[in-house]
C-alpha cells in the first residue's frame, strides 16, 4: 500500500519551515551571506523530513540535523539549531526516545555554538551573545523533550485506562453470564424436584385409583382427591415461577418450604401405601433459610426416586442435629441404582445444592439391599456457603 502523507505530516513541516522562514527573513546576522530565494530554498529543503518523522523518528532527526549544518556551510544567516528541528525532537520523545534526543540536540548544541564562536572571534561580544543563544535553545530544547514524553505518557496512560475499561466491561459481562446460567442451573433444579415429586405422586395414586375403583370406591376417592389436590399445588407452583422468569411484579413471592414441610413429604409419601418413617435425633434449633430450603429439596428428591425407582415397601428418612452440622439420611429397602436408567438429574441436583452450602453428600446402594442418601449441612450461618 502506498504511503501518502497526512495532515499531521504537513504540519510538522509547516511547525519546521515558518519559523526558520522568520529567522531568515530577520536576517540576525549582517554579516553573512545576503539572503535570497535558494536560502529559503535550502531552508525548505531543511524542514522537508518532517513528513516522515512519525514513520522514522531518530533517522529524521539526524538527517535534518546533517541538512542544516549543510545550510551553515553555505555561509546563509543563523535560523538556530532547535527551533527549526522542533518537531523533529517532539517526535522523537513522543516516540519514547527522550535520552536520545537530549543527547543529539545536546551535542548538536555545543557543536553549533563551537563553530560560532571560532568563526565569530574577533566580535567582543560573541561570547555572551552565544551564551545568551545557548541558553534560550537549551531551555527550548528542554521544552520540546518534555512535550514529547508528556504526551507520549498521557497516551499510554490513556490506552491502558482504555484496555482496563474494556477488561472491566468483558468481566461484567462474564459475570453477568455465569449469573444467568447459575440461575438457569437453580431453576432447573427446582423445576426438575417440583414436577418429579409431583408425577410420582400423582401415578403412584392414579394406580391405586385404578386398582380399587370397582372394591373400594372410598379409597379410590382420596386418591383423586390427592391427585387433584397435587396437581393444584405444582400447578400454583409454577405459575410463581413462571410469573418470577417473566418479571411480573404482581407475582407474590411466597417463603421456600423448609424444615418444618418435611413431615409433610414424608406424609405424602406415605399415602402412596409406601411405610415411610420419620426420625429425628439430636437437639433442634433454629436453622438459616438456605439450609431448610436445601433439607427440604434433599429429602423431596429422594423419596421421588424411591417411589419412582426403588419398588421398595419401606423408607426411613432422618434428620440428626449436631453442634454445627445437620445430617440428613434417605434409605430404602428397594432395589437400588435410583436414576442410573435413564438421564435424571435429580443426584445431580441433590449434589449441587448441598455443595452451594459448602456441605458433602454421599449416595449409593446399601449393604444387604437398598438405597442410601446422606447429605451432612452446616447450619451454622458463618458457615453457610450460598443459598440452594
Amino acid at each position: 500500500m502506498t504511503w501518502r502523507p497526512g495532515r499531521v505530516d504537513v504540519a510538522l513541516v509547516l511547525a519546521s519551515v515558518l519559523p526558520a522562514w522568520a529567522a531568515l527573513a530577520g536576517h540576525l546576522e549582517p554579516e553573512a551571506r545576503p539572503n535570497d530565494l535558494l536560502a529559503f530554498a535550502l531552508v525548505a529543503v531543511v524542514s522537508l523530513p518532517m513528513l516522515f518523522a512519525r514513520r522514522a523518528p531518530v533517522p529524521v532527526l539526524l538527517l535534518c540535523i546533517a541538512l542544516i549544518y549543510g545550510y551553515y556551510w553555505t555561509g546563509y544567516s543563523a535560523v538556530g539549531l532547535v527551533l527549526p528541528l522542533a518537531p523533529a525532537f517532539f517526535t522523537v520523545a513522543q516516540a519514547g526516545r527522550v535520552r536520545l534526543a537530549a543527547w543529539i540536540g545536546g551535542t548538536g548544541l555545543v557543536l553549533s555554538t563551537v563553530f560560532r564562536l571560532m568563526s565569530d572571534h574577533q566580535n567582543e561580544k560573541a561570547g555572551l551573545v552565544l551564551g545568551y543563544d545557548g541558553a534560550i535553545s537549551l531551555a527550548l530544547l528542554a521544552a520540546v523533550l518534555a512535550l514529547g514524553d508528556a504526551v507520549r505518557s498521557r497516551r499510554g496512560w490513556q490506552a491502558e485506562l482504555d484496555q482496563r475499561l474494556q477488561l472491566a466491561a468483558q468481566e461484567r459481562e462474564a459475570e453477568a453470564q455465569r449469573r444467568v446460567a447459575d440461575e438457569r442451573v437453580r431453576i432447573a433444579r427446582d423445576v426438575h424436584d417440583l414436577l418429579g415429586h409431583a408425577v410420582a405422586i400423582v401415578t403412584l395414586h392414579a394406580a391405586v385409583a385404578a386398582e380399587s375403583l370397582d372394591d373400594d370406591p372410598e379409597v379410590t376417592r382420596r386418591s383423586l382427591e390427592t391427585i387433584r389436590t397435587v396437581s393444584r399445588e405444582v400447578l400454583h407452583d409454577l405459575g410463581g415461577t413462571v410469573g418470577l422468569l417473566r418479571g411480573d411484579a404482581a407475582t407474590s413471592v411466597e417463603p421456600a418450604a423448609g424444615l418444618a414441610d418435611v413431615a409433610e413429604l414424608v406424609a405424602g409419601a406415605a399415602s402412596t401405601g409406601l411405610d415411610v418413617r420419620l426420625a429425628v435425633r439430636g437437639e433442634e434449633r433454629p436453622l438459616p433459610s438456605a439450609v431448610g430450603a436445601t433439607v427440604h429439596r434433599l429429602v423431596q428428591e429422594s423419596l421421588t426416586n424411591v417411589l419412582r425407582h426403588a419398588r421398595a415397601r419401606s423408607a426411613t428418612v432422618t434428620l440428626e442435629h449436631g453442634p454445627a452440622d445437620l445430617t440428613v439420611t434417605v434409605t430404602d429397602d428397594g432395589c437400588g441404582d435410583h436414576g442410573t436408567g435413564g438421564p435424571g438429574h435429580g443426584l445431580q441436583g441433590m449434589q449441587e445444592r448441598v455443595a452451594l452450602l459448602g456441605g458433602r453428600m454421599s449416595a449409593g446402594n446399601r449393604d444387604g439391599g437398598g438405597f442410601a442418601v446422606t447429605a451432612v449441612l452446616p447450619v451454622t450461618p458463618e458457615r453457610v456457603g450460598a443459598p440452594a
